[in-house]
């Protein structure tokens, strides 16, 4: 591997103008491969370059998870889980003679006060630590979510046919420790409302506030196993589930039409998207169970596989779904391997027809009465039912569901003696990356937020109150559709949880300073709206009597310009050979001709070795931007691919605050200055008529 070596131009405070290195690297073959294939046969008209960026990330990240350091999951978390396995099946062979042991499961708002609650307090039970026969502290909750994380489940569980049947098992498990069945959020009911951050799920009645840290609702004060709050940043980034999507996987023949790794519209990718919608510890693999929407969310997907396996029956009666496994993806998706670490099944038969059968569901709430809900309405528009908003909700609304508090209490007491007796029943026991998304929602802005500290957090740009818009059909679509409304994310919390490597501190950061350059796509003066007059680049042939037509690429339908014409532009890093991302956004005015500012995103600190990232970043409309490295002086195109040494000079500061003065002269009687220096990195951010990267 080649390694240039770069002249990065810093200012210090103290020390003036002085010289640093750092090396970019070639663009890692496997994400480069993906992007080369995912754009052999698809424009950049018909998809956004961000919404594919984003899925080519994290299928390298997946692909390579191990090569990069995980935290350790103890024998007493996977002896649990087997526990609770073996009981899952007892259960599977007991039920094939009895109806008894069948749970349905039922859309989150249709269930009453009481069932939600019983839920709810069973999952907080399990969320208490007990105390076991060897004196340590045993949580649970913690254990069956650390299930998901170890590199090879993630290898075996996920980009493949066995995505499907680990997590129908993985459900069943949860259920077994909590004694209830699951309720499943059908994020289609949410996607069709204006804003589907309004909805009542996130608010105090269901899962809690969406934005920052999760201090109300039934999960207020939930610690993850690194120490830090749960933490969700919801709609900046991803797609809920559409209804377009689910009939688009119904209508398919097989298994291998649907599943990893290939097609364009299988159950997986379609799941993707809300993790990353949800953000937070939601939007990572080894950390996404931590979130308890997850198995609601996870509910839903196995919602939809159940319907596709009684389309398959109806529609291809000679195709048995319990033996229409495909064989693709890695040796850890083949029928026969063990379905890691459940060790006494096979991969196969997480498609039996016996644990489909061990779960009935109720059918998603329709037009016209929307399964009597309270919490839902039906949108006669479109002819589906959506959620109503935290506004439009009123408490009178639940006279018919009747008191529960009484009830949940009732249960607590119950739930808890069983999550203790199965810990007691295992005895003492020996102790031993982010989502893609295919798609977006075209009300995002394309701000996912990572997660921080409470104490990092910074308050976003107010801008202006007018959020109306109207309620439409979604779509990718070009910048025509711009209007000049306010973005609902511009004023959330933006937090970050610096995990690297399985354990969260600030201290593991370096931060390194990166210059935006964004150009306004078209001339919008004299426009009514704010919408671009012409979006064309217009050239004429030879004889000045022609005009050619660029490329148009495609953009969120609701790509919201703010009426103070502020907007974010995004840069994300992501480790190569660590584990961790961090995410900030640099401020540029869409209503100039050009703009520029400045951000600071983190690294890992180098002091105990160099460390490689890459670097990627897109703009508030699902545009990729273009990065360019500082050589000799000059800007030069590279792929975004670094690596970063402690070699002395530093062209990095250990804060932001420290990052922020290698650039900026800042004294304290004097107004600061311009940059006398330059950042090691600059990323272009334009309406590019062909895919931003290079690949050759």
């Amino acid at each position: 591997m080649v390694y240039l070596t770069v002249l990065l131009v810093v200012s210090f405070a103290t020390t003036g103008v002085v010289f640093g290195l750092l090396d970019p690297l070639p663009m890692p073959d496997i994400l480069r491969e993906c992007y080369r294939y995912r754009t052999e046969n698809i424009s950049v008209s018909e998809m956004t370059s961000q919404s594919l960026n984003s899925f080519c990330i994290t299928d390298f990240l997946s692909q390579t998870v191990l090569l990069r350091p995980q935290r350790e999951i103890s024998n007493t978390s996977i002896l649990y889980a087997q526990e609770l396995v073996r009981r899952v099946i007892q259960r599977v062979e007991t039920g094939s003679r009895s109806k008894r042991h069948v749970r349905e499961r039922k859309e989150v708002r249709t269930l009453t006060r009481a069932e939600w609650n019983t839920f709810t307090t069973r999952l907080n039970i399990l969320k208490r630590p007990v105390m076991l026969a060897n004196g340590e502290q045993f949580v649970p909750y913690d254990a069956i979510s650390d299930i998901h994380m170890p590199p090879y489940i993630l290898l075996a569980a996920h980009i493949g046919p066995n995505f499907l049947g680990w997590h129908r098992v993985y459900l069943l498990l949860l259920e077994e420790a909590l004694g209830v069945a699951l309720p499943y959020w059908d994020s289609r009911l949410d996607f069709d409302m204006v804003e589907p951050t309004d909805s009542i799920l996130w608010s105090p009645e269901f899962f809690g506030q969406g934005f920052g840290v999760v201090n109300n609702g039934p999960f207020a004060g939930w610690i993850t196993p690194q120490g830090i709050n749960l933490i969700r940043n919801i709609g900046n980034d991803g797609s809920l589930i559409t209804d377009e999507q689910v009939l688009g996987i119904l209508i398919q023949g097989s298994h291998y039409e649907v599943t990893e790794p290939i097609p364009r519209l299988s159950i997986e990718r379609v799941h993707d998207g809300p993790h990353v919608w949800v953000d937070g510890q939601l939007s990572a693999l080894a950390t996404a169970p931590q979130e308890p929407v997850f198995f609601l969310h996870h509910a839903f997907v196995d919602y939809i596989w159940y319907l596709f396996r009684n389309s398959l029956r109806m529609e291809y009666p000679g195709i048995d779904p319990q033996y229409d496994y495909p064989l693709k993806g890695n040796v850890l998706h083949a029928p026969n391997a063990p379905m890691i670490p459940f060790n006494n099944l096979r991969n196969i038969q997480g498609y039996n027809n016996y644990f489909e059968s061990r779960t009935a569901y109720a059918p998603s709430p329709t037009c016209p009465d929307c399964g009597r809900s309270p919490y839902l309405t039906c949108n006669v528009t479109i002819g589906r039912c959506r959620s109503l908003s935290v506004a439009e909700f009123s408490p009178a609304m639940l006279a018919s569901f009747g008191a529960a508090a009484a009830f949940a209490g009732a249960t607590a007491a119950v739930g808890q003696l069983r999550a203790q007796t199965l810990v007691q029943q295992v005895g003492p026991l020996p102790i031993g990356s982010r989502f893609r998304v295919f798609s977006r929602d075209p009300r995002t802005r394309g701000d996912t937020l990572p997660n921080a500290p409470l104490a990092a957090s910074r308050k976003r740009r107010s801008i202006s109150n007018d959020s109306s818009v109207n309620e439409e059909k979604l779509q990718t679509t070009s910048m025509k559709s711009m209007r000049r409304v306010e973005d609902p994310q511009i004023n959330k919390p933006y937090l970050n949880t610096f995990v690297l490597n399985g354990v969260s501190d600030v201290n593991l950061w370096v931060f390194i300073p990166v210059k935006v350059i964004y150009e306004k796509p078209s001339d919008t003066s004299g426009s009514m709206d704010g919408s671009p007059k012409n979006i064309y680049s217009q050239t004429p042939d030879n004889n000045g009597t022609s005009l050619e037509e660029k490329t148009i690429p495609a953009s969120s339908h609701k790509c919201r310009v703010s009426g103070s014409g502020a907007s974010k532009v995004y840069v994300q890093t992501d480790g190569i050979d660590y584990s961790g991302r961090y995410k900030d956004y640099a401020v540029v005015d869409e209503r100039l001709s050009i703009s520029s500012s400045m951000t600071y995103v983190g690294v890992k600190n180098p002091k105990h070795g160099a460390a490689q990232f890459y670097m990627s970043s897109f703009d508030s409309c699902g545009h990729v931007c273009k990065p360019k490295c500082l050589l000799n002086g000059k800007y030069s195109a590279c792929s975004g691919t670094f690596q970063i040494t402690s070699s002395s000079p530093l062209m990095y500061g250990v804060t932001v605050d420290e990052a922020v003065r290698e650039l900026w002269d800042i004294e304290e009687a004097l107004p600061a200055v311009a940059p006398q220096g330059k950042a090691p990195v600059v990323f272009t951010c334009k309406m590019y008529s062909d895919w931003p990267w290079e690949l050759s």
